[in-house]
């Protein structure tokens, strides 16, 4: 894992909200006489003033809306569980309140109710109990805010907003009892109001972006916060509450929860992706300014004919959070830092952005598929929702970002165009060529592959699958030419093939997503790839686990559970039935091969295709807008068999079929 990122990396790590400052709460009103005695001296101007009530006090101030997090797993619990646990310093409090599950599963928390708790002795200490309300609601937070913050005051104060995160749009805290109601970033701006914390933190998934660390880089010093999902574990509250005093920085006991946090995440099945980063918005400002310039540019270089070409290029280089597969959804989140990255070299803006997130994100963690990340994600449309994109552009903190993406998403004057749909080249590889136009909109470009197997039992006896998609290209972006690197392998599961896609490529790893059923529920099964010369064919591949993706409100799963020894795992793929008008475009996922797990808990590894079968093969160009653009097919012969490629697998540019046609193929769907 890497704790600090280096120059010119893409991140993932997540942000952390901080913020501090003292004696900031209303004083208590006191009864007096109805009758005055005397007249009180004059105070001596000398003297010292009054100590503050929360003079020589830390308070931790935890908003813990449970949500399905807790109804289904009791995940809130086992946070309090780890506060409970924890040997508090004697300058400390610990404050929570509970609400926004319709289930708790510890500690006989009422789900009907607010209630308020303090954790003091290792024991959880009622302190009121208030009637239900939306956790959702600004001012359900306003209220515990200046309960907490009025009843416990202190000299050095932290809010933690535990449970799910929106991502782009902002949105926190969605309390199950009343449909999911949740904190937008404009309640959370409202509740906020004329307060201050050294720390605000956001315990909930896809937070660390530059719209949250706007909405709250006047209320606190500090933030904490993740770029990525987080597991259903959470935080580390041990950490959090043993390091929270007064003898220490708040830089330091961020930096303390970040190291926990991860360590915690390297004990699960999710420590690959996890990521955590600590903001110091007293940068914000500068950040802002670098942020808006950078913007600016992009516009400049978008209204360019093909300008755009180079920026979308980069953001699909840049690591991407939450749901970005093919069966998954989108979370339409990338690394601001790996976007800056890699247009530096031609852009100072660039430049002056990198300098900035370094400044503003001091510190950042991440497994070992999120390392060397910037800590600081950026919403820019990767899957192209038009009514998301609205909803973002009305909550953009960078009038620069807004016109940037109004120009380009609101003005759509072509698409992309195939100037050669496929053709044979001098190694008798299949290789197409796209047109100068097309680089305007032009997003990705990848491989699909069909397998035709004959079955006399089936219904149909000529079986079309779709075997999914992949990256492996001999790729020529200058010349927008595009040629296959057929190996005559495919991505298996523990000896079945998958129906995979690609979510992230980069020089450290590639992401993929196949989806499937596990025990009989559908899910996604992440797994990746990790260059590494140490090893044959430069890398390995790993299971990372067991991901829901997007839930029907369009959060991001917080759990990825591992593959064990007996599930049984069942592949999902598409299947083309011609007679029935039903293409690969519009085909509903059906079941294919299952799969028994064995010991090792699942096997990832490139195996070779059967010869027995044909197989078609197809370009697919990707726009920005989600419109998908197909070459024509090529028709492939396996010339090796499955045992002859085992032994002796076919080296990267030497083809493992013999092209025996090219023609537009109706199998996939229509043209674009």
């Amino acid at each position: 894992m890497r704790k600090k990122r280096t120059f010119y990396a893409a991140i993932f790590m997540i942000a952390f909200l901080l913020s501090g400052c003292a004696g900031n709460f209303n004083e208590r009103s006191h009864a007096t006489s109805s009758v005055v005695d005397s007249v009180a001296p004059e105070s001596d101007a000398s003297a010292a003033p009054a100590p503050s009530p929360g003079a020589g006090k830390s308070a931790v101030y935890l908003y813990l809306c449970g949500s399905t997090l807790e109804t289904k797993s009791g995940a809130a619990t086992k946070n309090i569980d780890e506060l409970l646990k924890a040997q508090i310093p004697e300058d400390t409090t610990v404050v929570l309140q509970t609400g926004g599950a319709k289930k708790w599963r510890g500690h006989d928390v009422s789900p009907n109710h607010i209630t308020r708790y303090e954790v003091k002795d290792g024991k959880l200490i009622q302190i009121e109990q208030l009637d239900n309300a939306s956790m959702g609601k600004a001012e359900t937070l306003a209220d515990f805010i200046d309960f907490a913050t009025k009843e416990y005051p202190a000299e050095k104060t932290a809010l933690i907003l535990w449970d799910h995160g929106g991502g782009a749009l902002g949105e926190v805290c969605y309390d199950e009892n009343y449909v999911m109601d949740c904190l937008t970033t404009a309640e959370l701006k409202e509740a906020l109001r004329g307060k201050h914390f050294d720390l605000i933190g956001f315990d909930a998934c896809l937070m660390a972006t530059n719209e949250t660390a706007a909405a709250v880089k006047d209320a606190a010093d500090y933030m904490l916060a993740s770029e990525e999902i987080e597991p259903t574990g959470g935080w580390d509250y041990v950490a959090l509450a043993e390091n929270f005093s007064l003898n220490k920085s708040t830089e330091d006991i961020g930096r303390a929860v970040c190291d926990a946090y991860i360590e915690k995440c390297a004990n699960s099945v999710s420590g690959d992706m996890a990521t955590l980063s600590l903001f110091d918005l007293t940068g914000f400002s500068a950040f802002s300014a670098a942020f808006d310039d950078f913007a600016t540019s992009l516009s400049s270089a978008a209204e360019k004919k093909y300008g755009n070409f180079d920026i979308i290029r980069a953001s699909q280089q840049a690591c991407k959070f939450g749901a970005a597969g093919r069966d998954e959804g989108a979370s339409n989140l990338i690394d601001l830092y790996g976007l800056a990255g890699r247009l530096a070299e031609d852009s100072p803006q660039a430049e002056r952005l990198i300098r900035a997130i370094d400044e503003l994100v001091p510190y950042t963690v991440g497994g070992q598929a999120r390392e060397n990340l910037g800590g600081v994600s950026l919403y820019f449309p990767q899957n192209y929702i038009p009514s998301e994109l609205e909803d973002y552009l009305r909550l953009c903190s960078s009038a620069a970002y807004k016109k940037y993406l109004s120009d380009i998403y609101g003005n759509v004057e072509y698409s992309i165009v195939f100037e050669d749909m496929g053709s044979v080249d001098a190694s008798g590889n299949f290789t197409v060529k796209l047109s100068e136009e097309s680089r305007r909109y032009l997003k990705s470009v990848q491989f699909s592959l069909l397998q035709l197997s004959y079955n006399e039992d089936a219904e149909r006896h000529i079986e079309i699958v779709c075997l999914g998609e992949d990256n492996d290209l001999e790729t020529d972006w200058d010349q927008l030419t595009f040629t296959s690197n057929f190996r005559g392998i495919w991505l298996a599961l523990d000896g079945v093939y998958l129906n995979y896609s690609v979510v992230e490529s980069s020089e450290d790893h590639i992401l993929f997503s196949a989806p499937v059923e596990v025990n009989g529920k559908r899910t996604n099964l992440r797994f990746m790839f990790i260059w590494d010369d140490n090893y044959t064919g430069g890398g390995y591949y790993k299971t990372i686990g067991l991901w829901d993706g997007l839930d029907e409100n369009n959060l991001a799963d917080r759990q990825i559970t591992p593959l064990k020894e007996g599930d049984q795992v069942t592949v999902l793929r598409k299947e083309v039935d011609l007679q029935n008008d039903v293409t690969i475009s519009n085909a509903s996922l059906s079941r294919g091969e299952t799969v028994t797990i064995g010991p090792s808990g699942g096997v990832i590894e490139e195996l070779p295709l059967v010869d027995t079968s044909q197989y078609r093969y197809v370009f697919i160009a990707d726009d920005i807008f989600g419109n998908r653009i197909y070459s024509n097919t090529a028709y492939f012969q396996m010339l090796y068999t499955y045992e002859e490629l085992l032994a002796n697998p076919v080296p990267d540019g030497e083809c493992a079929a013999e092209i025996v046609g090219i023609d537009w193929d109706s199998s996939w769907g229509p043209v674009g």
